[in-house]
């Protein structure tokens, strides 16, 4: 995607948005690849100023979705029946006339849900996006009084937010909360299980996080990864390596 570079986010967030010089670096593309042939596919039109990608999980969903952080809008990426790649707008996020700030957003392990957290709302809401053409919302919650990732554990039962966009862009005074918090997530509503305060522990900013197995990122577990490799060593007790598994 093409939201914004460097010289905007050393700005100040208010100045920056009523610097039209400023709002004419933000931009309005996202540039589909083929990371087999390192070169790019397509470049899609896409205005509002698209920030976060999320792709489907299923590797028969060929599409993806995003959010534009200055119209408030999802917008659908997709592969259609020809096998050329499209994109369409397929849902408002909340009133897009607010400007409320749609930031990031996460699929559901099995490609039914979406949630998309805006910032300045310091809300998050969950789409039903079961028919990805036309995402219906379903439910909202204020987190805090800022908030931006979102990170869910694979059953899609735990939820986890943090607060923090840029330090340039967040809030200040009171409002400026930094915290991760986790939530409980039963199909219907949010249940608050516990927070971290970031603030208080001299922790800084609550940006990203990273929620998944160690196999996403082609490594093992840690632990067990420290068993096999026992197994596998010689001893005079079995000078030949065992297989890992075995």
């Amino acid at each position: 995607s093409s939201f914004t570079g460097w010289s905007n986010y050393m700005m100040d967030f208010g100045a920056m948005l009523g610097s039209p010089e400023a709002m004419q670096r933000f931009g309005n593309t996202m540039v589909v690849w083929d990371m087999h042939a390192r070169k790019p596919l397509k470049v899609l039109d896409v205005p509002g100023v698209p920030l976060e990608i999320r792709c489907a999980w299923d590797p028969e969903h060929k599409y993806c979705f995003t959010s534009t952080a200055l119209t408030s809008q999802i917008w659908l990426i997709y592969e259609d029946d020809s096998g050329e790649w499209q994109a369409k707008a397929v849902a408002d996020i909340g009133n897009p006339a607010d400007v409320p700030l749609p930031v990031d957003i996460s699929i559901t392990a099995d490609d039914t849900g979406l949630w998309v957290d805006t910032f300045l709302e310091g809300k998050a809401r969950y789409f039903d996006i079961s028919d990805p053409h036309a995402p219906k919302q379903v439910y909202e919650e204020v987190i805090g009084s800022q908030i931006n990732m979102v990170s869910q554990s694979w059953d899609g039962k735990r939820v986890y937010f943090s607060s923090s966009l840029l330090g340039n862009w967040d809030k200040t005074g009171d409002a400026d909360e930094q915290y991760v918090k986790l939530y409980h997530w039963d199909g219907e509503k949010l249940e608050h299980q516990w927070s971290i305060d970031f603030y208080e522990h001299g922790l800084g900013r609550a940006h990203q996080m990273r929620f998944g197995s160690y196999a996403m990122y082609g490594m093992l577990n840690p632990y067990i990864d420290s068993v096999q490799t026992a197994r596998t060593q010689p001893s005079e007790e079995n000078p030949a390596k065992i297989q890992s598994g075995s």
